[in-house]
């Protein structure tokens, strides 16, 4: 199995990241497609990135300003029941460190790379949103 990993450094504090990634509007201003649900422990976030692609998520774990922990639910391309962690953590510099895993995948899954590119282009947009707000 493999877990994918991902890190950004944001200069915004974890406080509005976190936000970002749980607060339903918030997300919808940065993420693309359409964003349905709620991000809230035992509810589910549907996220549509384009109209033949979809992903149901379970929220885990909240831990505000610092860790946000989802269970795949259901995926249009792919096999569901991967978990994804977000982990925010301040620097030196007054920058915020968001580190995500995604995991566990089978190696022989073919949208393992797809997704692997994805999820750098869906950091990009956190940062680029939280960096102007």
């Amino acid at each position: 199995m493999i877990t994918l990993h991902h890190a950004i450094k944001i200069a915004a504090s974890r406080h509005a990241i976190f936000t970002s990634l749980t607060d339903i509007e918030k997300m919808a201003a940065w993420h693309a497609g359409v964003v349905e649900g709620e991000i809230l422990p035992g509810q589910i976030l549907t996220l549509r990135p384009k109209a033949e692609t979809h992903f149901s998520w379970r929220t885990e774990k909240l831990e505000p300003d610092a860790v946000v922990v989802q269970t795949s639910l259901e995926e249009s391309e792919g096999q569901a029941g991967k978990t994804l962690t977000f982990r925010l953590s301040d620097l030196a510099d007054g920058r915020t460190l968001v580190e995500l895993t995604h995991g566990a995948w089978a190696d022989s899954d073919p949208h393992l790379p797809f997704c692997n590119t994805y999820w750098g282009e869906v950091l990009f947009h956190l940062k680029t949103f939280n960096e102007r707000t």
